[in-house]
């Protein structure tokens, strides 16, 4: 087991790297409702992650029962699926030309923040876990490096619990760090948004193509 949760943990990690969750759970917070706003869109975008990891481990187990003989080509062609994508948002975000805004908050994220309350923050966080394409294509490939091995049912749910909370850091560490320290946590948090937003085009690039490249070639690989 300890095997496999790794290999997917490691996987998950690229939700680590999601910016434009970063910066709006900070906004959030620093906002007038602060921790309200905050708390929600983090159990909206956690929550919405550990139903669709939940979902796909217990609807599989049930369809194709335990696995007994490997990934087959189901693992393959998903990693490749995955990979291409990848590397598709890495090629797309290069050609982007940098904008004069580039490391700036947007002005919709302000939008957002000026009319938020703690339940539309909880939707509006459930609604990226599923129209981020990166985010999501890394998920579902930490994900079913859980569901296709062969851990019992059990074992699997409590995988799929591992990979959303590591995958979901990048919205539950601002949120700690505010109920923690709330003296002190604006200052940590404005400096933790600046040093992202200085390097959101760098990690807009390098986080899909590294990901990607391993999904294609374990995909690749899987193949032959």
């Amino acid at each position: 087991m300890l095997a496999v949760v790794l290999q997917a943990l490691v996987l998950a990690s690229g939700g680590i790297f999601s910016v434009g969750s970063i910066t709006l759970v900070i906004l959030l917070l620093i906002s007038e409702r602060g921790w309200q706003n905050g708390l929600g869109y983090m159990l909206g975008y956690t929550g919405a992650y550990t139903l669709i990891g939940a979902s796909i481990v217990l609807l599989g187990y049930r369809a194709a029962g335990p696995v007994a003989d490997g990934d087959g080509i189901l693992a393959p062609v998903l990693f490749t699926t995955l990979g291409l994508i990848l590397l598709y948002i890495t090629q797309r975000n290069w050609r982007r030309p940098p904008s004069e805004a580039d490391g700036e908050t947007s002005p919709r994220l302000f939008a957002i923040v000026d009319r938020a309350t703690p339940w539309k923050t909880f939707a509006f966080g459930a609604l990226i876990s599923v129209i981020n394409f990166k985010n999501l294509a890394i998920f579902l490939s930490a994900i079913s490096v859980i569901h296709l091995s062969t851990l019992a049912l059990a074992e699997k749910l409590a995988g799929a619990l591992m990979v959303t909370l590591v995958f979901c850091l990048s919205v539950i560490v601002p949120v700690g760090i505010y109920l923690l320290i709330p003296r002190r946590a604006s200052e940590a948090l404005n400096w933790i948004k600046r040093t992202i937003e200085a390097r959101r085009r760098a990690i807009g690039i390098w986080v899909p193509l590294v990901f990607g490249l391993i999904f294609l070639a374990r995909g690749i690989s899987g193949l032959r």
